[in-house]
């Protein structure tokens, strides 16, 4: 199977929505970074405890996607975020992608600047809410994955012809 590596470094926010009732309490932040919603590709950053509304993560997760994935609309990458409180977690916002426009988005770069830098709002459902994002992300070149066979079975195979 042809495959892509996608990683992004999620950078900062800023001016993300206070979700606090009481004002003078901290917001204490982190994000939530999958496939589409998918728990087995979840990836969580460290809360942020000083940033406040303005969290600063540097945090890079790598996924494994089909060569022909970065051609989907339909394939998105999630990121959530989130404040931490003492009995739960505050929905922020979130921010929605398709792999199609962020490889397409990469592949308009030129060769030798390595990775795309973007900035996106924060949404909340079908609303901007308050705040943006800043993350970084390259699509490594195109390599050749073998299935593994079940346990207990030898491999024998080779790569692409």
């Amino acid at each position: 199977m042809e495959c892509r590596e996608l990683e992004i470094t999620l950078i900062s926010a800023q001016n993300l929505e206070n979700v606090r009732n009481f004002k003078k309490k901290r917001v204490r932040v982190y994000a939530k970074i999958s496939l589409g919603g998918n728990l087995r590709t979840q990836n969580i950053t460290p809360v942020d405890k000083e940033g406040q509304t303005n969290p600063v993560w540097n945090f890079t997760a790598v996924y494994t996607v089909g060569k022909n994935a970065v051609k989907s609309h339909e394939i998105k990458l999630l990121i959530q975020f989130f404040c931490v409180r003492t009995s739960q977690e505050t929905n922020i916002g979130e921010l929605n992608l398709s792999l199609a426009e962020l490889f397409d988005r990469f592949s308009a770069l030129s060769k030798g600047e390595g990775a795309a830098k973007v900035n996106y709002p924060v949404k909340r459902g079908d609303d901007d809410s308050q705040g943006e994002v800043s993350l970084s992300y390259k699509f490594r070149d195109v390599f050749y994955f073998a299935q593994l066979p079940p346990i207990g079975e030898k491999y024998v195979g080779r790569g692409p012809s």
